[in-house]
């Protein structure tokens, strides 16, 4: 049985100033998309993962890293690609002694800017392993702004008529960092349960925006089920004191100028009084 699922995602990054060529030019951008696509056979799965630079900016050390059953695989570097270009890379997975059902699979492509500022982009999907068999599980998430530390947060709902014990994976890019990334629950049939992640910037620039993934995974009847959810993370501006505070100046600057009024309207008095 041969078959092809294909993914795109993409990391979007706005590079400042900092990163134009030369001063006066406009802002350049690093936008780099990936598509995924598996097949697969009685014995082994094949992946072949494009990546494209959708921005205006060179992309220099571009790598692509695939996990899958357990395994994580990394292809040749590419020195540079620039707007417009792709690379791709190809991975094969023996799938003998596997169950039949869906699994998890996750792409991440590294890569730095003209000055060397590293990045990663992630995309994750599921592929099978004999018949297509759907979950019984519906996961909701949203798209949040992070500032530092955040929460991110799934809504789970078992559509299922018996109670099933999940194991909820999360998958960040290199920019982030969770203090635990995987849990596991009960959730009871035909209900609800919520599942939180805390996330730490640490190193991803103001303005970018990133997908990031969960899958939450269990085994019922002989056959593995994956539930696959995607949330963006678009990092927050820093903002200047001013600019943050901008509402407490513009009072101070009206307090300081009624004072000053009032103070030379008294010395005048005082001036007419004296003569």
């Amino acid at each position: 049985m041969r078959f092809p699922s294909v993914l795109r995602t993409g990391l979007w990054v706005l590079c400042c100033s900092l990163f134009c060529i030369a001063p006066g030019l406009a802002a350049e951008t690093l936008k780099m998309e990936t598509e995924t696509t598996v097949e697969s056979t009685a014995d082994r799965i094949a992946v072949r993962v494009v990546v494209t630079n959708k921005g205006t900016a060179r992309a220099c050390n571009v790598q692509i890293h695939l996990t899958a059953l357990g395994l994580s695989d990394a292809s040749p570097v590419v020195a540079q690609l620039d707007p417009g270009q792709s690379a791709e890379g190809f991975f094969e997975r023996e799938i003998k002694g596997v169950g039949k059902g869906r699994y998890p699979m996750t792409v991440r492509v590294d890569f730095h800017d003209g000055n060397q500022y590293p990045f990663s982009a992630l995309s994750g999907m599921t592929f099978r392993i004999g018949e297509a068999v759907n979950p019984d599980m519906a996961v909701v998430t949203r798209d949040m702004t992070l500032r530092g530390t955040g929460a991110l947060r799934f809504d789970v709902k078992n559509l299922g008529q018996k109670p099933e014990r999940v194991s909820a994976t999360l998958v960040l890019p290199k920019e982030f960092s969770s203090p635990r990334s995987q849990t596991v629950f009960e959730i009871d049939p035909r209900s609800e349960k919520s599942v939180e992640f805390a996330i730490h910037n640490f190193s991803a620039l103001g303005g970018a925006s990133y997908p990031v993934f969960c899958y939450f995974e269990y085994d019922s009847e002989g056959i593995h089920h994956t539930a696959l959810a995607r949330s963006l993370i678009t990092v927050a501006q820093d903002e200047s004191v001013f600019r943050r505070f901008r509402w407490a100046w513009i009072t101070l600057a009206g307090v300081l100028g009624l004072l000053l009024v009032i103070a030379l309207i008294r010395d005048r008095q005082k001036k007419q009084a004296d003569s």
